[in-house]
């Protein structure tokens, strides 16, 4: 409860922002092409920071961590309410995610350490569960409390769940960490890392890049479309909340599925699902149609709840796990801030039509990879191979 509750806050918080990051940016007098890098700055601060978080978790530990997280959103959150200039917008949206990260890295590191093998799938996939529930709350509490035109408020969202989220955890804290900072005296070497997992990064960090990118695109392609269609933030907050609905619903049948079938039986359809929904995207002309297109993305968000913390976890070693788990989201938000940053190279080159097409491809792409290489954890890997089965067969005597 003390990981997964403030979690649901916190992420309503983070809910309420993203669908109107657009229209905050588009209100401080940005081009849609600037609009777009905004949203990707979101990935940008999350990306940049990855590895000083896990410099951070492995000297600190995951309680004192928690507090310079909680800094950093509220520092980033504030400038965002009085930013003015698309300038400063980025640089408060940056602050903030360097908070995300920090904040998720904790989460992340506590629970791969304490999860057993067997529930590693449906313990990430409720953690990514609770996300997607804030993902569905955040929007709705935006409509409900701002205006038509002051998207500021979903900033102020945000910033009142990060200060109850954290109120939270301090009143429920975990002890357990109480030695977290076993790591102090390591340094991060990121090439000496993917160097020592070089095949797992190669096979289930591209898998986790592309889905990431797809997710990371999908933030700012839905509304940049809605809002290219003219359709106001309200209605795409609307169009997000119920899209998210759908990852709600499914977060915990996909960690059923990816603890009795493997990893590969959610990665696979949630790549091409998300893929096939960018490709469908310039078809849509109305809110009916985008809702349809943001429900199938949602659908193949929802199948892979949790799977690139999955992945990364089913990797990481007991000894340096901060640092491994820091460059395993390093790989995994490159992608989310991949997936913006093409979408506005692709707008600023006069084809905003083709922005949605063009990331679903490359997600294709890497849902090749997935299908091709991606290898099984060891104990799903024994289970469907039926000489390990004869092997632990006990032989009857005589």
């Amino acid at each position: 409860m003390q990981v997964y509750l403030p979690n649901l806050v916190m992420a309503t918080g983070q809910g309420a922002m993203i669908p109107v990051l657009v229209y905050a940016a588009r209100n401080v007098h940005a081009s849609a092409a600037v609009a777009v890098v905004v949203v990707a700055v979101n990935g940008l601060g999350t990306l940049l920071f990855d590895l000083p978080s896990g410099r951070i978790v492995a000297r600190l530990g995951e309680w004192r961590s928690g507090w310079i997280a909680t800094v950093l959103l509220c520092a980033g959150l504030c400038g965002c309410l009085v930013a003015g200039s698309p300038l400063v917008l980025a640089s408060a949206v940056f602050v903030q995610a360097a908070g995300w990260s920090v904040w998720s890295l904790v989460r992340l590191t506590h629970l791969s350490r304490v999860a057993p093998p067997h529930a590693r799938g449906r313990a990430l996939s409720i953690f990514g569960g609770v996300t997607r529930a804030g993902n569905v709350v955040g929007p709705f509490v935006f409509v409900a409390v701002a205006s038509r035109s002051d998207v500021r408020v979903a900033f102020l969202v945000y910033l009142v769940c990060v200060v109850v989220g954290f109120a939270w955890l301090v009143a429920a804290r975990d002890r357990s960490d109480r030695d977290g900072a076993a790591e102090r005296a390591q340094r991060i070497r990121p090439l000496q890392v993917l160097a020592d997992h070089r095949r797992g990064f190669a096979t289930a960090g591209v898998g986790a890049f592309g889905i990431s990118l797809l997710r990371g695109s999908r933030n700012a392609i839905v509304p940049l479309w809605a809002a290219h269609i003219g359709l106001g933030s309200s209605k795409a907050a609307l169009l997000f909340a119920l899209s998210s609905l759908v990852d709600l619903a499914l977060f915990y049948p996909a960690g059923i599925a990816s603890d009795r079938w493997g990893r590969r039986s959610v990665a696979l359809p949630c790549a091409v699902l998300l893929s096939v929904g960018h490709i469908l995207i310039p078809l849509t002309h109305a809110f009916s149609t985008l809702f349809a297109v943001a429900f199938l993305l949602g659908f193949g968000n929802g199948l892979g709840s949790g799977i690139v913390m999955t992945l990364g976890a089913d990797l990481t070693p007991e000894v340096g796990r901060a640092s491994f788990l820091a460059v395993w989201r390093l790989v995994s938000d490159f992608g989310t801030t991949a997936g913006p940053l093409v979408d506005s190279a692709v707008v600023g080159a006069g084809a905003i039509v083709l922005a949605g097409p063009v990331v679903g491809v490359i997600g294709l792409a890497t849902a090749a990879v997935v299908a091709i290489w991606l290898r099984e954890p060891p104990h799903i890997a024994a289970r469907r191979d039926p000489r390990s089965e004869e092997t632990a067969r006990p032989v009857a005597p005589g």
